[in-house]
Order: C-alpha cells, then structure tokens, then sequence
C-alpha cells in the first residue's frame, strides 16, 4: 500500500490588530482601534503567528480606498516557532496617506494567500492643526544653505506673496506643535522661498497657510546630523540597504532614523565615524522571543553623538571596550543575533545614532556621506576606507581599558553610596554592576539633594531591555518620586548598566548618589550629553 507524504500546515495568523500606538519593548498586544486621525503619526498592524514551520513567507499589504498596495512588509523564510510576534507600521501625518481618507485594508499573506484582513478608517481628509486643508498643496520642501540659518525652497500650488511659512514639529504625546512662521522672501503661484533660524537635527513639517487661513497639509523634512558619517562597511562592497528611516518592520519609535543593511558578499562591519568603543558581546543568538539589538557596539564620537551597530555576531569583535577607533576601522562581523526579522534572511546590521550613551535612546537623523544624501533601497557602495579594514584580525588599540570587576570591600567606609556623581540637566552619567547567576532580584535606588534638583534612574540589561519611564517600568516606583528606586525580580545575569539623567536644576549640577544590591564593575568614565 502506498503511503502519501503530506504537508504540514502554514502559519496560521490570530490576535491582528490595527492600532495607532504599540509598545516597541515588548510585545504586548496594543488597544485596538477602526479609526485612525489623518493627523496621526502612524498606524500599526500587530499580530501572532502560530505553528510557524521554517521557510514560511508572511507578507503584510496595506491597501488604499482605491485597493491599491500603498506599502508592504515581506517576512521571507521564517524560522520553526510555536509563535511569532509582527509589528509593521504605516506613516500617516505627512505622508500620503494622510491625503487619502477613506476605508483602508491592511491584510497578511501566509505564503502568498491571504490569511486576515482588517479594515479601518483614515478620517478627516489632510488636516493639520484642527483646521481644514483647501488647494494650497506643496509637491517638495528643499532645504538649502542660509545666513544664520537655513532657506526652505517650497514648491506647490495655489502660493501667493502673502502666504505664511509655518514650522512645526510633531510628537506622539503632543501632536502638533507650531515652532515659527515666516514670510517668503520670494513668492509665486508655484513656489516659496522662507529664511528661517537654526534648528537642531530632527524631523520637522513645514505648512503653508494663506491669507483667508486656508493651510497645505504638512510636509515632511529634515535636518541631519552634520557629523561626517559613511557606510559602515568596507570601501568597494556592495551591501544591500534593506531598511531606513521609517521602516515597515521596525523603524519606528526609538529607532525611526535607523537603517539595516544587508551582505551581500563581504562581512565584516566598520566604524561610521571614529571614537572610543563600547562593546556588548553577550554571546546572543538570533531570538525572537524577545525584542533585543542582541551583540552591539556603541561608538562614543565625542560630540554628544554615538552611533550603534547591532546584530552582530558574537564572538568576531576584534575591538576592546574603550579602544579608540578611526572612522572605517573593523568592528565585527554582521550577523543575526538578537530579534531579526524581515528582509535580508536576517543576517543585516542595524545602525543608528543617538544623543545619549544608551542603544535604546532615542534615534536622530543623520546621513552617509558617500550616499551623497540619497537614501534608497537596494545596493550600496561604500568609500568607507581605512587600512584597518579586516575582520579577520584585531585592529591597533589606541587608549585601551578593558573593563574588570572589582572586588567589593569587606569593609566600606560607613555610609559611602556605592556611586556618587553629579549632572547637569540634558546629561547622562553611566556604570555598570555584575548581576550574579540565580540572583532573586536586582535593587537599585537613586537619591539627589537639592529642593529644585531631579533626576531620572536607568537600567540597561545585558540583552538591551531599557528599564525607565520611558521603557520596561518593572518594579519602578515611578518618575515622581524620590528616591527613585527599581527592584526587578529574577533579572538577568551578566552586566547591567545603571544611569543617572539630569532633568532638573539650577546653574549648577546635580549631585546624586546610586546604591544597588549587585556588584560593582570597573569601566571607562562616562559622561554624556543627551538629548
């Protein structure tokens, strides 16, 4: 009797939910919603997959009220895994959806047949502010040179000489804020030219409103990072730029200004800019049980700028923590660890740039010099070079210091806080404690002097899970209070990172002390800008 092979079944999808705010942490289903304001930064698709089999295909489509495809995210042969935990994103506030109301669709394939669809709607036409749009519309917003600032090249319809130039800036907490206005230096029907002061890198809209108080809907610039960063791979490879700045898979949130590229070829990941290395080998492996940068490198530039590299394999750095490295010097290798997912077959690293010491901070802007400022997906060649370009070997160290533990004192001085430093406001101060295998749990309480002082308490675990107002708030006793204090149960072993930002004061800094219930463990001095 023959026997007939049969095949297991595809993923199945269950939980899909359209929602317009998601936890980036973790992965938390969020609050559903079927309406979503034009005004809105963006809208998100989460959803489980179930009884994943290796090699399924899951593709995310975001249809328009027409039925067009306005975007997609495909997730190519995934892994063996009871569950899966998607999140994609499609912006709205000035992008084209926010011109386009109506029904929309977002739907995932399992395999290239559809397996959920669900439906919402984009109210309120484009609006910006509250107030209705009329056919003032912009086509682009070029930013160019200026004296003490910078001048916006508008182009358009319906412009006129008495048209006003207004900034503005939208954040999820606040919606839109209005920064200044302008008068156009010059004017026509079709075009716009408006001198503006200095702003800081960022992302910003600019809107036009005419005299009868008709406004354009918003459009989207932004203002980079000047720092001189390349490519982080070696001159002459060809990389393939799977994700950048508002990424369907991932680019949202903490990490909007990021980019994930891909190899194609070559392996080996090199430094954007030069500056002091921090290392984080954890011996990660992919996991997608948890949403994590698994092994990383941060890059201390000097400037109040660090760039980070994520994904990477363990065990092939050939830098030391605290080894000064020159702009295109060897890194690691690229790999897949930690939460990868997407294009790229996974194995892709991450890059991006912050204000602030930690990976988890919140992203800016920036540009690769040898992209000219184009920014699109597909191959990528680097003029990123530097002699120290191989993998294969440890770089030279310039001002190596290799972290150690310290061995506690059996007898420390009588009320001596295990740290003691002082801030500024808008500055970080980091160290680092040992957490031991089996410990129950990790205490770690902040305390300042000072009426008009404040501070806020960080933790960074080995795998990047950032604990703070803003992150995993586990056994936080909350922004308000003081001391600040977290008591996480059954956390991680390896090295936490413990940090102090400045949020309150006067002309002088914020003197604080920091006590945990872990050891103690030697590191380079850090004191940082942040954002």
């Amino acid at each position: 009797m023959a026997v007939c092979a049969t095949l297991a079944p595809a993923a199945t999808i269950s939980r899909a939910i359209v929602s317009t705010a998601v936890d980036q942490f973790s992965c938390t289903a969020p609050v559903a919603t079927s309406r979503v304001e034009a005004s809105k930064r963006q809208v998100f698709l989460w959803f489980m997959a179930e009884r994943v089999r290796a090699g399924d295909e899951l593709r995310v489509e975001w249809l328009n009220p027409s039925g067009q495809i306005a975007d997609s995210a495909v997730y190519p042969e995934l892994p063996d895994a009871p569950s899966l935990c998607f999140t994609t994103q499609l912006p709205v506030a000035g992008f084209a959806p926010a011109s386009n109301p109506g029904q929309w669709h977002a739907r995932v394939l399992v395999n290239g047949a559809v397996a959920v669809t669900r439906d919402f709607q984009i109210t309120g036409g484009a609006e910006a502010g509250g107030l209705k749009v009329s056919e003032v519309r912009m086509t682009s917003a070029d930013k160019g040179p200026g004296p003490e600032g910078f001048d916006l090249e508008i182009a358009g319809a319906g412009f006129s000489s008495l048209s006003t130039v207004h900034l503005a800036r939208y954040t999820p907490a606040a919606g839109w804020a209005y920064l200044s206005a302008a008068q156009p230096s010059a004017a026509s029907a079709t075009s716009l030219t408006s001198h503006h002061d200095a702003l800081p890198p960022g992302e910003y809209w600019v809107i036009v409103q005419n005299p009868d108080r008709s406004l354009s809907a918003p459009m989207p610039f932004v203002i980079a990072s000047g720092g001189g960063y390349k490519l982080p791979t070696p001159a002459g490879q060809p990389w393939m730029l799977t994700q950048g700045p508002y990424g369907s898979f991932s680019h949202w949130g903490n990490s909007l200004y990021a980019y994930d590229i891909a190899p194609l070829g070559g392996r080996c990941v090199v430094a954007m800019r030069g500056g002091i290395v921090h290392t984080h080998d954890f011996g990660m492996e992919q996991d997608h049980s948890r949403r994590t940068f698994g092994n990383y490198i941060t890059i201390d530039h000097g400037d109040g700028e660090y760039s980070h590299y994520a994904h990477l394999a363990t065990g092939s750095f050939v830098v030391r923590d605290g080894q000064r490295v020159e702009q295109g010097q060897a890194l690691a290798m690229v790999g897949n660890s930690g939460y990868t997912l997407g294009e790229g077959g996974g194995y892709h690293v991450h890059v991006h740039v912050t204000h602030a010491l930690s990976i988890s901070s919140g992203s800016v802007p920036f540009r690769f010099e040898d992209l000219n400022g184009e920014v699109r997906r597909g191959v990528v060649v680097s003029s990123n070079r530097s002699a120290l370009c191989d993998c294969s070997r440890p770089g030279e160290e310039v001002a190596v210091a290799v972290s150690r533990p310290v061995r506690e004192s059996a007898s420390p001085a009588a009320n001596e806080p295990q740290f003691r430093g002082s801030v500024a406001v808008a500055q970080w101060w980091s160290e680092f404690v040992l957490v031991r295998k089996g410990a129950k749990s990790l205490d770690a309480t902040l305390a300042w002097t000072g009426a008009d002082a404040g501070a806020d308490l960080h933790l960074m675990s080995p795998s990047a899970e950032h604990y703070g107002w803003y992150g995993n708030t586990t056994g936080y006793s909350g922004q308000q209070t003081r001391p600040q204090q977290f008591r996480i149960p059954h956390p991680q072993a390896g090295i936490w990172r413990i940090s102090v930002e400045g949020t309150r004061g006067g002309p002088g800094p914020v003197e604080f002390s920091v006590e945990t219930n872990a050891s103690r463990y030697r590191s380079v001095a850090r004191n940082s800008a942040g954002d």
